[in-house]
């Protein structure tokens, strides 16, 4: 009897052992699953974080090159000389178009202003209101920077024409 005792004492440790391994394992690859759940979650986590990092990179790529585009326009406005001569012969150009009769172009010296220079021009003419006001407009829509600081219009009776007076800026790099 004594054999027989050993041997089922032998079966109870084997299934406890058994038993003791299977819980171990259990527990162990719980605790791995709950480690790689965890670890999926934080994963998708940096992904969002990725994908909403990666969107304002575009966006900003996009603002980028908006602006971009808009400073390089704004270079072929504005030339590396001041090129008054070719600016009084659009201006000549523009007056006979409109009927105009040009009294006065002055400009002064430029005056450095950030990283360009502002160049003062005071034009004056004479003539029809409407058309005083086209050139005005053309004159604001060359393909040159030129802002209008003041204008200041008369209105001749006796000769039913309007005289202005014109104090603008061009600009240069």
């Amino acid at each position: 009897m004594n054999m027989r005792a050993v041997d089922i004492a032998c079966i109870i440790v084997l299934f406890l052992a058994v038993g003791a391994g299977g819980v171990f394992i259990q527990q162990n690859f719980s605790q791995n699953s709950s480690y790689i759940k965890l670890e999926k979650e934080q994963l998708l986590i940096q992904k969002n974080n990725m994908n909403i990092a990666i969107a304002k990179l575009e966006q900003h790529k996009s603002q980028f090159k908006e602006k971009e585009g808009r400073v390089l326009d704004l270079n072929k406005r504005v030339p590396k000389t001041p090129m008054m001569g070719e600016l009084l012969s659009r201006l000549h150009a523009l007056v006979k178009k409109r009927d105009i009769t040009l009294i006065d172009f002055n400009h002064k010296p430029a005056q450095k202003f950030e990283s360009y220079k502002i160049i003062p021009v005071q034009i004056s003419v004479a003539g029809d209101f409407l058309n005083i006001y086209r050139l005005i407009h053309d004159l604001e829509t060359l393909n040159r920077v030129f802002i209008f600081e003041k204008v200041m219009i008369k209105r001749d009776e006796e000769k039913n024409l309007c005289q202005a007076m014109l104090l603008a800026s061009v600009f240069q790099q």
